[in-house]
C-alpha cells in the first residue's frame, strides 16, 4: 500500500465530521478523500490518488475495538467486496486495527470511479460513501 494515501486517508479520518460534511471531498496534492464515516466502532474513508500516471482507489477502515486487530505484522489477502451491488475483487492489507482495500484490476477501479461520478452515493459493503462535490474534486486530481 502506498504510504501517502494511508497518511492522507488516516488524517482524513480525524477531520471533524461537521467540517467534512460541509466541504465534501477533501483535496490534498494528488489525493482526494471522502468525508470520514463512523459506524459503531469503525471509522472509514475512501480515496482516489494518481500514482505513476495510474488511478488508485482505496477504502481505509480503522477499528476502535482492540479485539479487532490483526497484529503488528502486515497481512495481505484477496477478498471480493460488494460495491453498489457488484462484487469487486480487492487486495486487502491489514495491520493492527487498520484495513485497506484496493481493487485488484483496472476494471474494478474504473467501475468504482464511474459509480462515484454518476451516483448519489456509493455503497461499499454496508457503508454509503457520499458523492457530493466528488466530480469537482476529481477534476482537480487530474
Amino acid at each position: 500500500m502506498k504510504k501517502i494515501i494511508k497518511t492522507i486517508a488516516i488524517a482524513s479520518l480525524f477531520i471533524s465530521t461537521a467540517a467534512s460534511a460541509a466541504t465534501g471531498w477533501q483535496i490534498e496534492k494528488d489525493v482526494i478523500a471522502s468525508p470520514k464515516i463512523t459506524q459503531g466502532d469503525e471509522t472509514m474513508v475512501s480515496s482516489f490518488e494518481k500514482e505513476n500516471g495510474q488511478l488508485v482507489f482505496s477504502v481505509i477502515m480503522v477499528s476502535k475495538d482492540k479485539k479487532n486487530t490483526v497484529g503488528k505484522e502486515m497481512l495481505e489477502v484477496d477478498a471480493p467486496i460488494m460495491v453498489n451491488g457488484k462484487l469487486i475483487k480487492m487486495k486487502v492489507e491489514a495491520i493492527g486495527q487498520m484495513k485497506s482495500y484496493n481493487p485488484k484490476t483496472e476494471q474494478g477501479t474504473q467501475y468504482i470511479l464511474n459509480e462515484f461520478k454518476t451516483k448519489d452515493g456509493v455503497v461499499i459493503e454496508h457503508t454509503t460513501y457520499p458523492t457530493n462535490n466528488f466530480n469537482q474534486a476529481f477534476k482537480k486530481l487530474k
